[in-house]
């Protein structure tokens, strides 16, 4: 694991809400429970990351790669933002307000 960014609640949680993470790299890291509202990871490398429970919502996830992620569901994908650049494994489906 290249990174941890668990949210263990409080102001850990709170800290993450509107980040920018564009173009990082976080293969096999845990954002278990992060609280990522509004946060900004274009371009980012989030195969095989683990997304239990992770706040997704406004979340930029355009040209992200989200392939292999770990516990991701429809609803993070739903709530979030992304283009025709983002990567998701088969099975899940591209959200309608995401541009073509």
């Amino acid at each position: 694991m290249l990174c941890q960014l668990e949210g263990a609640g409080g102001a850990e949680r709170r800290g993450r809400s509107g980040v920018d993470l564009r173009q990082a790299d976080l293969r096999g890291a845990s954002l278990r429970g992060a609280l990522l509202i509004g946060a900004d990871l274009t371009g980012a490398d989030l195969r095989r990351c683990e997304c239990i429970g992770a706040d997704l919502r406004d979340t930029d996830l355009s040209g992200a790669d989200l392939r292999g992620a770990v516990y991701l569901t429809q609803m993070q994908v739903n709530a979030a933002r992304g283009d025709a650049r983002t990567r998701l494994d088969d099975g899940f489906q591209r959200p309608s307000h995401w541009p073509c």
